[in-house]
């Protein structure tokens, strides 16, 4: 019996770990940390190993990655000079993959771990559901990804021309 409350304790540490991770993530402000249960709920856990490929460019989008741990190189193929250029790093705390949310469309670079890495993946049909069983969350999640989405499109046409 004592096992078992090591391993309960150990397991609602991960878990309120896990939560307090997400209410630091921007995507989930303004989602109370007792709704979080639910975002927890929604995501897929998956850790990659150094140099594996998450999804390549051209590859149809489905899911949203939020980095827990470890860094991923976000590259594109320059299809006029065929070579590869690293644009982003991703580190923990912040995602990529956030257009498959609102579209399944091509994705437009390729991921890759440069270390051992854990995501959470929000997948759109998780996100769907969310949006119908959970309202609120929902509502809320889609709002910060407007405005996030937003911000970065500005930021990129605020770019002098000759970097944009």
């Amino acid at each position: 019996m004592k096992f078992l409350n090591v391993f309960n304790r150990l397991y609602d540490e991960e878990i309120l770990a896990k939560l307090g991770f997400l209410k630091s993530i921007r995507l989930f402000e303004g989602i109370k940390k007792r709704q979080l249960i639910h975002v927890l709920e929604s995501l897929q856990e998956r850790t990659y190993l150094k140099g594996e490929t998450i999804f390549t460019q051209g590859d149809i989008g489905r899911a949203l990655f939020i980095v827990f741990s470890g860094k991923i190189a976000l590259a594109r193929l320059d299809k006029t000079t065929q070579k590869t250029e690293t644009i982003a790093e991703v580190h923990p705390g912040e995602f990529f993959g956030e257009m498959a949310l609102l579209e399944e469309m091509p994705r437009t670079a390729t991921a890759c771990a440069l270390e051992d890495t854990k995501v959470f993946m929000l997948f759109k049909i998780k996100l769907d559901s969310l949006l119908f069983a959970r309202p609120v969350i929902g509502v809320t999640i889609a709002a910060q990804l407007a405005k996030i989405l937003s911000a970065r499109l500005r930021a990129i046409l605020e770019q002098p021309a000759d970097q944009a």
